[in-house]
């Protein structure tokens, strides 16, 4: 088969882990795969080795047929309901001259997601001025309610956790997808010959690792894991340092105290194949956070890869903590304060038996759960059961007219509440652009003017 999946960032976004080791394994098992983002194609050099075609929504648009066998995709996985992704997918499903199987993966919980941006109940988001809702596409996340009429419409829904099930339709298929961990992360690769001194560690300095970048929702918790640095650094017999990957806003980094400056040595975006090697240097790996409408329905990317590396993992009460043992695989959190991480980290370095087992168990955990062979054979039967089947809406019946949009998918009256929500907000708000929307400008932004 011809698997397209759709993207809402770039080759450099968290998901393209997990994206990027599904195509790996697909492809080995004979299926032809293709990633598109919105932009940057150039940042596929943050993917080691990838296995895809990589492509930009706007090539997948002009030219549907876009795999090298000359045809278009037979299954479309939209990686997210994301507004970015919502509109590529139904659009290109408008332009195919046989509509895809679309498959939709869950991997946040997005309403929280929305109204944390907008500051804002996602109830009260619903129902207020369309204009607010301009933070929402400026941080490629959801449209309150036209990412319902895209999960409505997909043939099954994929979901990172358990909990985010509550997210699918009624009626509809579903399948709990886990990621599958590069198996490099499950070997012990040598200390790179001095790497403490190239990162100005102090003699007998305990080593904090923290791979993912900052952004306005995990500000919160990055800012509990520098003070729980900090409060190790100040209070401990050993000094603490804090090594962190990924990008840091200046607004994040104008916030922090001088204390949490001083132990923190910040390496930016690394490239994927080194970090094994820095996971190697830790004492502790930790992800901060607490349980709550986001630590509960994620699955950060980077915790799987703590898990596989052998290391022990600090980590909330959280996501798949529900298949771990407190103590035993890994340390749980019990609030998420700074005062809490401290303490876990404490715990950590001062009994080195027990962060042998913590990181023993801790990999033969993630051997369980993040199986990448395992978790790609049940991809592909997900697709397999999709393609048996009839779409679960009649597709033809958007491609009819460009003057059409996803309603016309639908039944008028459906007997699902919530499609009928969606349905209702969408008929009263949207409207068919003009035939010429150029004639709706002031004739000045038109008109042919002179250099001067």
């Amino acid at each position: 088969m011809n698997i397209l999946f759709i993207n809402y960032g770039d080759f450099r976004a968290n998901s393209l882990t997990h994206i990027a080791g599904f195509a790996s394994g697909l492809t080995r098992l004979g299926h032809t795969c293709a990633v598109t983002v919105p932009r940057r194609l150039k940042t596929l050099s943050a993917v080691p080795a990838p296995a895809f075609l990589p492509l930009l929504h706007a090539d997948v648009l002009r030219r549907p047929a876009c795999f090298p066998d000359g045809r278009p995709p037979d299954i479309i996985h939209a990686w997210t309901p994301r507004h970015l992704v919502a509109t590529c997918s139904l659009e290109l499903q408008r332009r195919l001259p046989r509509a895809a199987r679309l498959v939709v993966h869950l991997e946040d919980n997005e309403e929280h997601l929305a109204a944390h941006i907008c500051q804002q109940s996602f109830e009260i988001l619903r129902t207020s001025d369309p204009a607010l809702w301009l933070p929402l596409y400026k941080r490629q996340l959801i449209h309150p309610w036209r990412h319902r009429l895209l999960l409505h419409a997909a043939d099954a829904v994929t979901h990172i956790t358990p909990s985010l099930a509550a997210f699918v339709p009624a009626g509809s298929a579903s399948r709990l997808l886990l990621p599958g961990v590069d198996p490099v992360f499950f070997e012990n690769p040598a200390l790179p010959p001095q790497l403490r001194h190239k990162l100005n560690l102090p003699p007998g300095a305990r080593v904090v690792v923290y791979s993912g970048s900052v952004n306005p929702v995990n500000a919160g918790e990055l800012r509990d894991l520098y003070q729980a640095v900090a409060l190790l650094d100040r209070n401990g017999p050993h000094p603490v340092r804090l090594v962190r990957t990924g990008s840091t806003p200046k607004w994040f980094s104008k916030s922090l105290s001088a204390a949490e400056h001083s132990i923190l040595i910040n390496l930016g975006f690394v490239d994927r194949r080194l970090l094994p090697a820095l996971f190697s240097l830790a004492d502790v790996l930790v992800q901060p956070g607490k349980t709550g409408p986001f630590n509960d329905y994620r699955l950060p990317s980077k915790l799987a890869e703590f898990l596989a590396s052998g290391r022990p993992v600090v980590m909330p009460a959280a996501n798949i903590a529900a298949e771990l043992i407190d103590g035993r695989d890994a340390l749980l959190l019990r609030d998420g304060t700074p005062e809490d991480i401290a303490d876990r980290c404490r715990t950590v370095f001062a009994d080195s038996d027990l962060a042998s087992r913590l990181g023993q168990n801790g990999r033969a955990a993630a051997r369980r759960l993040f199986n990448l062979e395992t978790q790609t054979a049940l991809l592909a039967s997900l697709y397999a059961e999709v393609a048996a089947r009839p779409p679960r809406v009649a597709w033809p019946a958007l491609a009819a007219s460009p003057q059409l949009d996803e309603t016309t998918l639908f039944p008028s009256t459906p007997a699902d509440p919530d499609l009928a929500a969606a349905l209702d907000w969408a008929r009263h708000s949207l409207r068919p652009p003009p035939p010429d929307w150029r004639r709706h400008l002031p004739t000045w932004l038109h008109t042919p003017r002179p250099y001067w």
